[in-house]
């Protein structure tokens, strides 16, 4: 029987950085970055690794919606999302060598981090596909 283990998320919002486009930035993101950060976290033992793309014409669907509700429309190019044990993890994961020879100077490349924000939390899961999970949460612990 398998053991829930509460695991944290930490999701970084992102803008692109300016000096590329953003169909350069998703292209980029999704066929190298990914690559090369996918095979350097699964080695420094971080459970997920996901990328939630936002680009300006799906931002704008939300426009009315947003405005409808009082909500602020979001102005980040995307999100990474990191699932962890703790801080710890993404901290070892920083300190291996193919970070700054390698995961650094791609994402300098790639974002403009003067803008990054970062949360971190768990997630708990109330409807999942559509059906209500449970009145307690099944979150990703």
């Amino acid at each position: 029987m398998a053991t829930k283990e509460r695991v944290l998320k930490f999701t970084v919002m992102q803008h692109r950085n300016p000096n590329i486009s953003e169909d350069e930035f998703h292209t980029y993101w999704t066929k190298k970055h990914a690559v090369l950060a996918s095979i350097w976290l699964e080695r420094n033992g971080i459970l997920g690794y996901t990328q939630y793309h936002t680009p300006k014409a799906t931002r704008d669907l939300a426009v009315g919606f947003a405005d409808q509700i009082g909500w602020k429309l979001s102005t980040y190019d995307g999100h990474v999302e990191f699932i962890v044990r703790s801080v710890d993890d993404l901290s070892k994961a920083v300190q291996d060598p193919e970070y700054p020879e390698k995961i650094a100077p791609d994402e300098q490349y790639l974002l403009d981090p003067s803008t990054s924000m970062v949360t971190v939390g768990w997630e708990e899961v109330y409807i999942l596909d559509g059906k209500l999970v449970s009145q307690g949460g099944a979150g990703t612990d």
